[in-house]
């Protein structure tokens, strides 16, 4: 019994291994989340920075064509300078002020959450597919006004659709996607497969 059942389970994990595919994707994204939502601000005197939105994704292909996965995603925006304004009394004498103080904004954002995809194509050196996900945010926000300083830190619900993405090499190489949500508009990294 034990010479026959040793050996079936020896090949029943040696099948049910190379079956299952393993994915690993580390991308960057320099149109990030925060760098969409400043477009069209109006920072009055103020510089704003963006580091992009830097991901990793571990995906497990359930079917040849399925996969669940998991991302993990971050990115920051800094804004500071100095803003200045004018204040004109009206009333007699008419006199005006002009103040200016220095403005400091911080934001941190990590995104972690369940993904699920599906590849519409299947080459040997080339996949395109889709992929949905939803991920919690913790966001951490520091303002400083003059020698005020706020902190805030908030826990929120996020999404995250590549309308496309592709994988470009057999076991590994270059992968990206186009999409919306908190991986930005576009990004490109590396992938490896096993």
């Amino acid at each position: 019994m034990y010479k026959f059942v040793f050996p079936l389970l020896v090949s029943l994990l040696s099948i049910t291994s190379f079956a299952q595919k393993n994915e690993v994707k580390v991308m960057y994204s320099p149109v990030s989340l925060q760098r969409m939502d400043g477009w069209g601000t109006n920072y009055d005197g103020l510089d704003p920075k963006y580091s992009g939105a830097f991901m990793i994704d571990y995906n497990r292909y359930l079917k040849p064509r399925l996969k669940l996965g998991f991302n993990a995603s971050y990115e920051r925006k800094k804004v500071s300078g100095t803003k200045s304004y004018i204040y004109c009394n009206l009333n007699p004498p008419y006199d005006c002020i002009d103040q200016s103080y220095k403005q400091s904004n911080k934001e941190s954002l990590f995104f972690f959450g369940p993904q699920f995809g599906f590849e519409y194509l299947q080459k040997d050196n080339f996949r395109l597919g889709s992929l949905v996900g939803v991920s919690l945010v913790l966001s951490n926000r520091e303002d400083i006004v003059d020698f005020i300083t706020e902190k805030e830190s908030d826990v929120n619900l996020f999404f995250h659709a590549e309308l496309l993405n592709f994988t470009w090499g057999k076991t590994n190489g270059l992968t990206g996607q186009l999409g919306v949500g908190h991986k930005g508009l576009f990004s490109l990294g590396y992938f490896f497969r096993w």
